[in-house]
C-alpha cells in the first residue's frame, strides 16, 4: 500500500446473511477480531455460535511467529476446513488511536507503527477521519498478510476459502464490508 492511497475505502452495509448459516454445529468461519471490541460476532453474522471460531488480539493482527495466531489459522483452514475467514476491525479502536499518537512498541504494535509510517499523509486528515482511515488500512494490511500464508493461499486457489474485511461502527451499531472500489 503506497503513500498515494489516502482516500477512504468504499464501505457497504453488511447484510445479516452475508455469510449464510449452514445451521450446523461445526465452525465454518474463523473470525479474527480486536481484543478491545465489544460486540458478538455470531450475532453480527446471524449464524450459530458453534459455526464460529474466534481469535481476538491487539488490533486484529496477523503476526508471523505469533503461536496463537499461527496455530489458530492453520487449525481452522487445514483441520476444520472453514469456508470463510473474517478480519474485523472497529472504528474507535484504542490501539489504532494510540499508535497514531504515541508510536507504541512490541511486535503487534511495531507492525501498526510501520503501516502508519508508510501512510504519513494520514496526518493531514482531521483526527477522527485519520483514525477511521487507519482502521481500514490496518484491516487491508492484515488481509494481505493472511493471503500470504500457504494454507490460506491454497484454500483460496482451490475455491474453498474466502476472506473478508469488515469494519464495525459502534456509534451506529452497524458493520460494513470493505472494498477497495
Amino acid at each position: 500500500m503506497s503513500e498515494t492511497r489516502l482516500r477512504r475505502l468504499a464501505t457497504e452495509p453488511l447484510e445479516s446473511n452475508y455469510i449464510p448459516s449452514l445451521q450446523h454445529n461445526t465452525p465454518q468461519v474463523l473470525w479474527i477480531g480486536c481484543s478491545d471490541s465489544n460486540f458478538k460476532e455470531f450475532t453480527m453474522l446471524n449464524i450459530l455460535d458453534d459455526e464460529l471460531l474466534v481469535l481476538r488480539n491487539i488490533g486484529n493482527m496477523i503476526i508471523d511467529g505469533d503461536l496463537s495466531c499461527d496455530t489458530t489459522i492453520k487449525h481452522a483452514v487445514v483441520d476444520l476446513q472453514v469456508k470463510h475467514i473474517v478480519i474485523c476491525g472497529h472504528y474507535g479502536c484504542r490501539i489504532v488511536k494510540a499508535t497514531a499518537r504515541d508510536g507504541l512498541k512490541g511486535p503487534w504494535l511495531s507492525k501498526l507503527n510501520a503501516l502508519y509510517s508508510a501512510h504519513q499523509g494520514l496526518n493531514q486528515l482531521p483526527v477522527s477521519e485519520r483514525d477511521r482511515a487507519f482502521v481500514e488500512l490496518n484491516i487491508l494490511d492484515q488481509l494481505h498478510s493472511l493471503r500470504e500464508r500457504p494454507e490460506v493461499a491454497n484454500g483460496i486457489a482451490l475455491g474453498r476459502l474466502h476472506i473478508h474485511g469488515i469494519v464495525y461502527d459502534s456509534e451506529v451499531e452497524k458493520a460494513y464490508r470493505l472494498s477497495e472500489g
